[in-house]
């Protein structure tokens, strides 16, 4: 619970400084580390299977044992933290170019999209390749990728939130973990999709068509159509 003493204790000093969207953003990070409290609370070991599971490369069905597993309201709990913090993220990231409501718009999609379309990739790639193994495989992926992405999406939130001045570098080192994330997944993802076997062509349509193109419409949006830099 120290976590959740800490960011009530940053909150005060929020508080006097009148910033009415901080004030927000850090009560929503005080709800995402209570959230996390819970979880610990749940499994005492969490940070460690976490991380342990993040860095697995082994088929994840199979592998997963009881010792890394983490059960379904612990997950569901983590990747409500993920999705608020992700969107917590991309809210300071939009206030570079707009404020107020537009930011919170623009946050909102970006969020919404990225988490559709890690959605629903595979599960297309499942329908038109016939390998049902892969949607489940990329589906524990997925989770452990938010998992760990809501970590540290919470950190780095909290710390861009208490250094508005600084928030342009901020924004880009986001975009950085951002892609690194993606890239992990795509990693991660190609390493399964061989050791399950899907064909060559079919794995070339999935990461195109299903998991870079979005990727490079998302960097598009960011960067480019909204005048990101």
């Amino acid at each position: 619970m120290s976590i959740t003493t800490n960011i009530i204790a940053v909150s005060l000093q929020i508080t006097e400084r009148g910033n009415e969207s901080i004030k927000i953003i850090l009560a929503i990070l005080l709800l995402c580390a209570a959230i996390i409290a819970l979880s610990k609370f749940n499994n005492s070991d969490l940070f460690r299977c976490v991380t342990k599971n993040f860095f697995q490369f082994k088929l994840l069905s199979n592998n997963l044992n009881n010792e890394n597993r983490i059960s379904f309201g612990t997950s569901i709990l983590l990747n409500i933290n993920f999705i608020l913090s992700l969107t917590i993220c991309f809210f300071l990231a939009c206030t570079n170019f707009v404020s107020g409501n537009e930011a919170l718009f623009y946050s909102l999609c970006l969020s919404s999209y990225l988490i559709i379309i890690q959605q629903i990739s595979f599960r297309l790639a499942t329908l038109l390749s016939g390998e049902h193994m892969l949607s489940e495989e990329i589906g524990i992926l997925t989770k452990q990728i938010w998992h760990m992405g809501g970590l540290l999406f919470l950190i780095f939130a909290l710390i861009w939130s208490l250094n508005q001045q600084s928030t342009l570098s901020f924004s880009v080192f986001y975009l950085f973990m951002l892609l690194t994330l993606f890239a992990y997944r795509y990693i991660r993802g190609i390493s399964l999709c061989f050791k399950i076997g899907v064909k060559w062509y079919y794995l070339f349509l999935y990461l195109c068509t299903l998991e870079i193109m979005p990727t490079l419409m998302l960097y598009n949006l960011m960067v480019k159509d909204l005048a990101y830099f």
